[in-house]
């Protein structure tokens, strides 16, 4: 998901558009997205903890989603994939160590590979 993302993101800025459009339009369509899947699936009562959690990764990915394509504008994108795969660690963690919660072998990868690809987005010596 995030490579698509990455390209709009790319794409978008290519075409001069407005990028913070983009990124409140991608918010959007999660939220009735999301709504869609609360009707769909009959009911839905997050406790305050996972209403928390969820804000947490949110706002993460918000961030990320700047910073993202702030830094496709100027630079590299070892800051944003960094924000990027702490949205991704933070539920995933909060889920193992509130809710004992066992991560799947995909979410075990995951996680490991978030260290080593913030190792390998960095900018290399001299550049800036």
């Amino acid at each position: 998901f995030f490579s698509i993302a990455a390209l709009i993101y790319k794409q978008s800025n290519h075409l001069n558009c407005d990028r913070i459009s983009i990124v409140v339009s991608e918010r959007i369509s999660a939220v009735v997205l999301m709504i869609i899947y609360v009707f769909l699936a009959g009911s839905f009562h997050p406790t305050p903890v996972v209403t928390l959690v969820a804000f947490a990764g949110g706002t993460t990915i918000f961030i990320s989603r700047v910073a993202l394509l702030a830094s496709l504008k100027y630079g590299k994108i070892s800051s944003s994939w960094t924000a990027v795969s702490l949205s991704v660690v933070i539920p995933t963690m909060a889920s193992a160590i509130f809710w004992k919660e066992i991560p799947s072998g995909k979410q075990i990868t995951g996680l490991i590979l978030v260290p080593v690809a913030i190792f390998l987005l960095q900018e290399e010596p001299g550049e800036k």
